[in-house]
């Protein structure tokens, strides 16, 4: 393992430890050269509506994460700033559901949302958190899966732009960033993500699924070091007049 300590390291054990070393699992796969930047659910009903205690934010938002979300938001912002100063294209997610939840399917009866009305859609709850707002020219992705490739155009956009790099943050770690980083790897995307960018529920989960994604289909790093790579990319052209 790296000398450096890793959020991960405190839930392997030594054999995994040595098991990692001996089979040569994450090593960097690197950046590419036309990134986008995609903010995944970080929305008031996983954030809560202020920072607080996670027992305490599950009696308003059954999907709170903590005040680990609001944590993530400050590490985010510098990244959405850098993005918009090198003209990036930014994406977000729009996870809500219709009244009836029929658009849910099967998640209904294994989440027990049959009730949950902290999802509908076109809700303050299914906002993007005040510091994160899209801005016109960003791009929504409109979801009910936890994979942002499955059933949208996700796809058609960044073909579209040419990205070749998707740098992810995000909720849930476990979840939803976890599935769009396995399919954005199976579409042959670099995926870097931004360590303190991210967050879960569980702390547990989202240390082992950071360990997952890094040792086989995308670069945990340090928020800071995405954050210098964005801001040494060539500036924009400028507009013609």
């Amino acid at each position: 393992m790296s000398e450096t300590k890793r959020i991960w390291d405190d839930f392997l054990t030594e054999r995994d430890k040595e098991v990692f070393k001996a089979a040569g699992y994450g090593k960097r796969g690197g950046f590419g050269k036309r990134p986008a930047l995609f903010i995944i659910d970080v929305q008031y009903n996983f954030c809560g509506d202020e920072p607080e205690d996670i027992l305490e934010g599950l009696k308003k938002y059954r999907t709170h994460c903590g005040r680990e979300a609001w944590e993530a938001v400050k590490h985010i912002v510098p990244l959405l700033e850098a993005a918009r100063e090198k003209n990036i294209p930014v994406f977000y997610t729009e996870s809500g559901r219709r009244p009836d939840l029929l658009d849910s399917g099967v998640q209904v009866g294994k989440n027990h949302r049959g009730t949950e009305k902290t999802v509908l859609a076109n809700t303050h709850a299914t906002q993007t958190v005040a510091p994160l707002a899209p801005r016109p020219q960003d791009i929504r992705i409109v979801k009910q899966k936890p994979s942002c490739f499955f059933g949208t155009i996700f796809m058609s956009h960044l073909n579209f732009l040419d990205v070749d790099t998707l740098i992810l943050v995000g909720c849930t770690t476990s979840g939803c960033l976890r599935a769009t980083t396995v399919d954005a790897y199976s579409y042959n995307f670099k995926v870097i993500i931004p360590e303190e960018a991210t967050f879960d529920r569980f702390q547990a989960s989202h240390a082992m699924s950071l360990f997952d994604l890094n040792c086989k289909y995308a670069d945990v790093i340090p928020t800071a070091e995405v954050e210098a790579y964005l801001k040494g990319l060539p500036d924009p052209a400028p507009k013609e007049s």
